[in-house]
């Protein structure tokens, strides 16, 4: 309880040493790939919240109606501009991202029966990635596969 409390704290001081306006937009499903506020247009009233850190890293989020965290990155994880990253919205609302750094790959999916985001690795698992994803990550990559994503 403890960690999680100070992750928190962590990620606010991180949140308010950054950049400070963030521009609002709307989406359905594509990809993100600058900071900002992303409404995802769906009943669940969901958005994601993209920032750059004071130490240029960025941090994404995904938060309720009231801006209530329901899913945080982890803060050892977080994408770089120095680096390859890939953010991705589903037309489910699930998001699908990719991080060079890490080797990371990761679909949030949400659960319908617990109501939580679950983490999950896409190539572990054998997801079905949306199309659209797999296609920057295979124009991204020579001689894509999941194998040469995963750790």
């Amino acid at each position: 309880m403890t960690k999680k409390i100070f992750h928190l704290l962590l990620l606010f001081c991180f949140i308010s040493c950054g950049k400070s306006v963030l521009e609002s937009k709307s989406i359905k499903s594509g990809f993100i790939s600058e900071p900002g506020i992303y409404y995802i247009r769906n009943p669940k009233h969901r958005n994601i919240l993209v920032k750059e850190l004071k130490d240029d890293s960025i941090l994404f989020a995904i938060r309720d109606s009231q801006n209530k965290i329901l899913f945080q990155q982890s803060l050892n994880e977080t994408f770089s501009n120095y680096h390859y990253w890939c953010l991705y919205v589903d037309e489910n609302s699930n998001i699908w991202f990719y991080n060079s750094d890490y080797m990371s790959s990761k679909a949030i999916l949400f659960n319908e029966n617990t109501k939580l985001y679950e983490m999950k690795d896409f190539c572990n698992v054998k997801l079905k990635m949306p199309k659209e994803f797999e296609e920057e990550l295979k124009e991204s990559f020579e001689n894509y596969n999941c194998k040469s994503l995963s750790k």
